[in-house]
């Protein structure tokens, strides 16, 4: 499978306008986890090769779980995740620079119901049970497992910012620095990739905190007995500290929002020209490669590698697609 070193030397910076900024800024974020990426798992034969590697030196494969089954309803999910990513990368493979600006406005849905569905098979195959049903719930599985030692994933989907404003805690970003004043408008690169990632991941810590502040003051009342119109600052650190850690899936999952109900215009127009628009959509094509194949070496081990590729090569992909989907990653499980 190809591995694509994401091109930032045509990237201008945005001229100010609401659509450039947030635009630029979510480029920013997705370029820095392909920077650091690339970074981090050098290999003669291509990054995703480097992840591969990567993640089975992981201590898990010295002791994998066995004999789990790959059930006929985890598969269709699976091949639900493959087909996804097909179409995400679609107008890359079949289309000019104009249909890819216009695709990144369902980049980012896609994107993330690629890796909600690896995810779900993952989970129904862990478990052997059903798995968790609302993405919630799903994300909350997510972060755990990034946070297990005898998880496949390597930095930097284990990254995890936690803890309330002010008081963040940042872990599993292995021995990077973090520049806590970094700018998101930084152009990325290799020693400011983790940092604008942590600032990513902060931000998106900030919207998660946000978005509970109405139901942590949701029967709070004053010592004269009336409702509180303002969340007390010790309500609000306590519950933030206890919120779950906020990973990489949360960020796919807060621009799949966005992409639907917030910031459409931004995908669509805030694109600088077309080298900008292509870098965010190649930025998220490669993080979802990344992923699934990391979930991919983790399910060869479980149920089998035959019985994996049976299940990837029941997917019909053209064959101008095939270099871009689960086809071209068999190989490296």
């Amino acid at each position: 499978m190809p591995s694509e070193t994401i091109d930032l030397s045509s990237v201008v910076m945005p001229t100010g306008s609401d659509e450039e900024m947030v635009f630029h800024t979510f480029r920013g974020y997705l370029a820095a986890v392909c920077v650091w990426i690339e970074m981090l798992y050098p290999h003669p034969d291509g990054t995703m090769a480097g992840v591969a590697e990567a993640v089975r030196t992981r201590p898990w494969h010295a002791q994998p779980p066995r004999d789990r089954v790959l059930t006929a309803r985890g598969a269709e999910i699976l091949r639900n995740g493959w087909a996804t990513e097909v179409l995400l990368n679609s107008p890359r493979v079949l289309g000019g620079d104009d249909l890819v600006s216009f695709a990144n406005l369902w980049a980012p849905v896609q994107s993330y119901y690629a890796v909600f569905n690896a995810f779900t098979a993952m989970a129904m195959t862990v478990t052997g049970s059903k798995p968790p049903k609302s993405h919630a719930a799903l994300l909350t599985w997510a972060a755990t497992q990034v946070a297990h030692p005898a998880s496949p994933f390597i930095v930097p989907w284990t990254a995890r910012v936690g803890g309330p404003p002010n008081a963040h805690t940042f872990e599993g970003f292995g021995r990077a620095v973090i520049d806590h004043g970094i700018s998101n408008l930084s152009a990325p690169h290799a020693a400011n990739a983790p940092s604008l990632l942590a600032k990513a991941l902060r931000t998106t810590r900030r919207e998660q905190i946000d978005d509970h502040r109405e139901g942590w003051r949701r029967g709070l009342r004053t010592a004269a007995g009336k409702p509180r119109k303002n969340l007390p600052t010790s309500v609000l650190v306590a519950n933030a500290t206890a919120l779950r850690p906020t990973t990489l899936f949360d960020l796919l999952w807060r621009l799949r929002v966005r992409s639907n109900y917030k910031e459409g215009d931004a995908l669509l127009s805030g694109a600088l020209g077309p080298a900008d628009a292509a870098t965010f959509h190649d930025a998220l094509c490669e993080i979802v490669a990344s992923t699934l194949l990391t979930v991919e070496i983790y399910l060869a081990a479980l149920v089998g590698k035959a019985t994996l590729e049976r299940c990837a090569m029941s997917l019909s992909v053209p064959r101008s697609l095939a270099p871009r989907s689960v086809r071209a990653r068999i190989d490296l499980w």
